[in-house]
């Protein structure tokens, strides 16, 4: 998991342009080296993915009405590229997620209405796929997410411009695949409505369309929190980082903790792995080789921060 190029530190109220590392096995965060281009303060970020090994970040200069496409090698920390993309481009004002299909990545939107384009990260050639869906959607919206079944893409709206209407908004979002039956589920935690923060977290089930509360399986968020990041380990378990509390005061305060919890029954090879690493602080510093010998499976070790 990568906590992503900009932030803000609200002790000194300026841009910080670093990428960090944080691995789900060892809970150690890392930043990555110095890297060769970060997208300018005119750019903004259409939206980012992982892709074979890749973390791919695309952009839009609102004062040139260019394109650019960054691509990080993770497995060589140093290597980073930058290209000029071609063809239409998704033009707005926010970011989300891409769906990675095939040798693309599709998204949905721009500041015109909800077409479909795509963007081939090989070449940096953008591809509109579809004409705008008209009455299909609603009017203007802020914020939408997206999520892919293998057939669909589900456009989940998070908020509407300029409608005041009582919905939760300001939720951590991720969509999951179940490692068993490879149904994919939307998973949000948090949020804010009507000025109330929730620490809740629900689950819906694509194939279904329905609703269901994981508090009761003991999913739920050790605070009330809302504008913060949410991503889910292919072992089903759901990290949340960041995001803002309520103090006593009623004042929102931001925080940079990490909760994490199991949205299903973990596997005992799961929690023996996790048992590992926290009594044996020191497994970072051994090699593959020793892992090995001590009878660690394979993709235990490849799992380690390198």
């Amino acid at each position: 998991m990568l906590n992503i190029h900009t932030a803000t530190d609200f002790d000194d109220a300026r841009i910080i342009k670093e990428i960090w590392k944080y691995n789900l096995a060892t809970g150690v965060w890392t930043c990555l080296p110095e890297q060769r281009f970060f997208p300018t303060n005119n750019e903004i970020i259409l939206g980012m993915t992982f892709k074979s090994e890749k973390l791919i970040v695309v952009t839009w200069n609102k004062c040139q009405s260019k394109g650019y496409l960054y691509t990080h090698y993770l497995k060589n920390e140093n290597e980073v590229e930058k290209m000029t993309t071609k063809g239409p481009l998704p033009k707005r004002f926010f970011s989300h997620n891409f769906i990675s299909h095939g040798s693309y990545l599709y998204t949905i939107g721009n500041d015109r209405g909800l077409g479909v384009f795509r963007i081939d990260p090989e070449t940096g050639i953008w591809e509109k796929m579809s004409p705008d869906n008209g009455d299909d959607f609603p009017g203007d919206y802020a914020d939408i997410e997206l999520a892919f079944d293998g057939r669909k893409i589900y456009v989940i709206f998070v908020k509407l411009r300029g409608e005041r209407i009582h919905l939760r908004i300001n939720f951590g979002i991720d969509h999951v695949v179940d490692p068993e039956t490879k149904e994919t589920s939307i998973v949000i935690s948090g949020g804010t409505m009507d000025r109330k923060i929730y620490s809740d977290v629900w689950q819906l089930r694509l194939s279904t369309l329905r609703w269901t509360c994981l508090n009761k399986l003991g999913s739920i968020l050790p605070l009330a929190i809302c504008e913060h990041d949410a991503t889910t380990s292919r072992y089903g378990k759901m990290y949340v980082f960041g995001g803002r509390i309520k103090r006593t005061n009623n004042r929102l305060t931001e925080v940079n903790s990490l909760y994490s919890a199991w949205l299903r029954i973990p596997k005992l090879a799961d929690i023996c792995w996790e048992a590992v690493n926290y009594y044996y602080k020191d497994l970072n510093s051994k090699t593959d080789e020793e892992l090995f010998e001590l009878g660690l499976p394979i993709k235990f070790v490849r799992s380690r921060c390198q």
